[in-house]
């Protein structure tokens, strides 16, 4: 069951991996909701996406990517709390 879950939460990046890509071109305002969605798949790889907004010239958007950044980092406390810090979350995420 926690593979699935963790398999789950992998395909749930890669679906919106595009805002990430895309990202820069969003006004400020639209920012705060891909950040929240890309921080909501509690995925690794979403965190240096998250992180480069860190450095935006808007301070409600900086603010936000704190925000997500530390959930981010949450989630991947939380896996590896739960997969018994196994290397296996990295590894079932980049199959």
């Amino acid at each position: 069951m926690r593979e699935s879950a963790l398999h789950a939460t992998c395909a749930a990046y890669r679906v919106v991996e595009p805002l990430g890509v895309a990202a820069d071109d969003f006004e400020p305002v639209l920012l705060d909701y891909v950040l929240g969605i890309l921080a909501a798949t509690h995925d690794p790889a979403a965190l240096p996406v998250v992180e480069r907004f860190l450095r935006h010239p808007h301070p409600e958007v900086r603010r936000v990517a704190a925000e997500e950044v530390k959930e981010l980092r949450r989630g991947r406390e939380s896996a590896r709390a739960t997969a018994g810090g196994s290397p296996g979350v990295r590894r079932i995420c980049s199959a």
